[in-house]
């Protein structure tokens, strides 16, 4: 799509994105930044798209700011205007899966922590960097954190801006997989291409919703709003699809997703 993120759509419905600065091991950009969220706005309007996976290029994700920028930024340059926020993947109705192919430190991590879903390779390197360079949490990435792995162990990671390796991410809950080297990319398309073949996409918009928002809510709040998505599930060709499948003992069928409201 652009000199940094490529965009290639499979048959199947899912959309690899990678991350591509090999020169510099993917090392995040201002411009780099703006060519992800525009490649995942074009995901979301795009109706070949049911699920996004984002990876990077050769054997790193993305191990941090490029350190050429942080320069300039600590030299009292401005890292860029209008800036999106770095939740951008969270606010997508389609599901963003991370195939986390090697290092994953400071930035990288905190767009990480904004995808529904991590496979990581093992033996990856992660980081949070943010403590060792002066700086808070970024973004939510404190908030989520917190949330995956509990509030002592989000300290630690922090606070500590210690290195921890795939296999410690994958039994705190940073990550969900772990992959053997050079599998990452492929587990994680299989993964995408089963929600993509099974899973009805207003149902996944749905469930992304309740998951990232309603948990900010309470109980009630939940569970009053999960009934008026309800109402608006069954008025969806999705329902009438996924019951019809289920009775007439077939795979579902169902269409691309259109956005709606709620």
């Amino acid at each position: 799509m652009t000199d940094t993120v490529l965009y290639d759509v499979d048959e199947q419905g899912v959309v690899v994105l990678t991350l591509s600065r090999p020169d510099r091991r993917n090392m995040w950009t201002a411009a780099m930044e703006t060519e992800f969220y525009a490649a995942l706005d074009r995901a979301e309007e795009d109706p070949a798209v049911r699920v996004v996976v984002v990876t990077g290029s050769g054997h790193s994700f993305v191990p941090g700011l490029d350190p050429q920028v942080l320069d300039s930024v600590r030299s009292g340059e401005k890292y860029t205007h209008n800036r999106r926020p770095q939740t951008h993947a969270t606010t997508m109705a389609k599901p963003v899966i991370g195939a986390i192919n090697g290092a994953c430190a400071g930035i990288g991590l905190a767009q990480a922590l904004n995808f529904d879903y991590r496979f990581a390779v093992e033996g990856a390197k992660f980081c949070t960097a943010f403590a060792r360079r002066g700086l808070p949490a970024e973004d939510a990435s404190a908030w989520v954190l917190t949330r995956l792995v509990g509030p002592a162990h989000a300290f630690d990671l922090l606070v500590s801006g210690r290195v921890f390796l795939a296999e410690e991410a994958h039994r705190l809950g940073v990550v969900q997989q772990l992959s053997k080297p050079g599998e990452v990319l492929s587990d994680a398309v299989r993964y995408a291409r089963d929600l993509a073949k099974n899973v009805s996409p207003v149902a996944m918009a749905m469930m992304k919703s309740q998951i990232w928002w309603d948990s900010e809510r309470s109980m009630e709040f939940a569970r009053v709003r999960a009934q008026y998505l309800l109402t608006i599930a069954k008025a969806q060709s999705d329902f009438g699809e996924g019951v019809a499948s289920l009775t007439e003992k077939r795979p579902p069928n169902f269409p691309s997703y259109t956005k709606l409201e709620f």
